[in-house]
């Protein structure tokens, strides 16, 4: 029989000196856990961050290392409206107008010192070449089909005449063409004359376009910029609070009901930032980075962009030794320094550290207040070389007026 004289609990000192173990255990396997959970959420914040620069920046190295591919090399950066430019057979040697895309200033437009830069540049694709099927006009081209992809209204396309004396202008799709497997496609082409680029559509009334071989080669332009966006897709202001940051690719086309084709490069590209390389003044040594510190913005002059040059503007057949080589005009680019600020898909919490609330500085735009705060926010950079810019002859690619039998029509890429 069981003494009830020697049955007994816990003292109220030792529950209480348990409860107490216990919570300690609860509270730092909490604590644990919680850490776990913030260095595994910051690790794939950081590797969304990191996969996002590298499609941003695979997609501007691989379009910028084309760069001025085929076309004059004063054609293949635009900062806008400059008067005078060479173009290599240009009819009579005339100098052409090239008005700029989506500017309305020279060089500034192009660079934003408290905000995101915008980069704008041209190349000819190297998958598309036709002949024509009758002799251009002023308004039309008739191609050689079949076209296997559309052609979008505002596209530049590069007429070459290849009998006699090489010729070329360069013209502008008026709308859009639709893909076609018959024998000739008519293409129309946006109003133009005179010397403007790309509407030189008056040149194709010259013998050399109307008889003979003649090429019809696609250019493509390339403006990278960040859009903002709400929710419901409409445009807002770079930060404002609740839009949505993406790099977009504006190509300058329209489609067949007219609205602009964009397309979105990568997500959560919050600032693009562009410096421009060019050799130095005496020649020789290391490069000239415009602009050249932060807080300086790009301007139109020697110290800057230089779309007028004293010296005057290269064309392909300028001497690597001449001075006109040796100035800041965008035919002399010789390298490209990109940089981007990608945020975190995320908000990481209300407040943020200052590490969260600030996009570092990049390029010439100093450290600032992010347009959101609580999200994470690294800078990538990486320079891109456009060897094209330094080629001494025009390249126009062999072309077939014989349909299938050599390859050498590529038709629509």
């Amino acid at each position: 029989m069981n003494d009830p004289s020697r049955a007994r609990g816990f003292t109220l000192v030792e529950l209480i000196v348990g409860v107490l173990v216990a919570s300690i255990v609860v509270v730092f396997a909490v604590g644990l856990l919680t850490g776990q959970v913030r260095s595994y959420t910051a690790g794939a914040d950081d590797r969304g961050v990191q996969e996002t620069a590298r499609i941003a920046l695979e997609d501007l190295g691989s379009n910028l290392r084309m760069a001025g591919y085929g076309i004059d090399p004063a054609f293949a950066f635009d900062f806008g409206t400059m008067a005078n430019a060479p173009m290599d057979r240009a009819p009579g040697g005339a100098l052409v107008r090239i008005p700029g895309y989506a500017c309305t200033g020279a060089v500034t437009c192009r660079d934003g010192v408290a905000g995101p830069d915008e980069l704008v540049f041209l190349s000819r694709s190297p998958y598309f070449n036709h002949a024509l099927a009758t002799a251009p006009t002023t308004t039309q081209l008739t191609l050689r089909g079949p076209l296997n992809a559309p052609l979008h209204r505002g596209q530049i396309l590069q007429v070459a005449c290849l009998s006699g004396e090489l010729e070329w202008a360069y013209v502008t799709v008026g709308a859009e063409v639709a893909v076609n497997a018959g024998a000739s496609v008519p293409v129309p082409l946006a109003d133009g004359s005179g010397t403007d680029f790309p509407l030189q559509n008056d040149w194709l009334t010259r013998t050399c376009f109307q008889g003979g071989q003649v090429a019809v080669l696609k250019v493509d332009r390339y403006r990278y910029f960040v859009g903002t966006y709400d929710a419901d897709g409409t445009v807002r202001d770079w930060g404002t609070a609740g839009a949505h940051p993406i790099l977009m690719l504006d190509q300058g086309l329209t489609d067949a009901t007219g609205a602009a084709i964009l397309t979105p490069v990568a997500p959560d590209v919050e600032d693009l930032q562009v410096t421009y390389l060019f050799p130095a003044a005496q020649g020789g040594g290391a490069l000239t980075a415009v602009p050249p510190t932060v807080g300086v913005r790009l301007t139109n002059g020697a110290g800057g962009i230089d779309l007028a040059p004293a010296a005057g503007i290269p064309s392909y057949a300028t001497q690597r030794t001449a001075q006109s080589r040796l100035t800041n005009h965008p035919s002399n680019l010789r390298g490209v320094r990109v940089a981007v600020v990608v945020r975190s898909a995320d908000r990481r919490s209300t407040e943020g550290t200052t590490r969260d609330n600030q996009l570092p500085a990049v390029g010439n735009r100093a450290a600032t207040t992010a347009p959101e705060l609580g999200f994470r926010h690294l800078s990538f950079e990486a320079t891109f070389t456009p060897r094209n810019m330094d080629a001494r002859t025009p390249f126009i690619p062999a072309l077939s007026t014989t349909s299938g039998a050599d390859n050498l029509n590529v038709g629509g890429g």
